[in-house]
Formats: C-alpha cells, sequence, structure tokens
C-alpha cells in the first residue's frame, strides 16, 4: 500500500496523525509530501553505515524549526513544522 493510500485509510478509522520512522518509509511519505512534521534526532555515537534518512526527493521540501532539545546523555532533538 502507498503512504497516500495508507492515508486515507487510516483516515477514514478516525485517526489524524500518525507516526512514520524507519529510513525508507519516512522516504515514501517525504516522495509524496506527506510528511507535516519531523522531529530529527541525533545521537552522539557514529553508525559508519546505513540508510540515508531523506534520500533523494524530486522537489526541495521547506520545514521552520520550532525548538530544540538536549538530553544530560548527549541526545539532541530538532523539531521541525512544514512551511
Amino acid at each position: 500500500m502507498k503512504p497516500g493510500e495508507l492515508l486515507s485509510h487510516l483516515s477514514s478509522l478516525g485517526y489524524s496523525s500518525i507516526y512514520v520512522d524507519g529510513g525508507k518509509v519516512i522516504q515514501a511519505f517525504l516522495k509524496e509530501d506527506l510528511i507535516d512534521e519531523l522531529i530529527i534526532s541525533k545521537a552522539p555515537v557514529l553508525i559508519g553505515s546505513g540508510i540515508p534518512l531523506f534520500g533523494y526527493l524530486d522537489a526541495d521540501l521547506s520545514f521552520k524549526h520550532v525548538r530544540t532539545m538536549i538530553s544530560a546523555n548527549g541526545l539532541v532533538r530538532s523539531y521541525y513544522k512544514k512551511k
């Protein structure tokens, strides 16, 4: 099921928001311009290799920074809303 179809189905069930996670899943939702808010978490650990979070997009998507929180363990969370 494509992201837009999934959102339509969940909306018909009464859901108004969902949490999207995982590199490829996030990329699919971004490609269909279905993300309204982003929370980007950065940990003070270098993983080495992995799947790029955003990958290639056909067009730029603009978000506005809302706030950033820093935990005692060094985890940094930045919150953004779609412009």
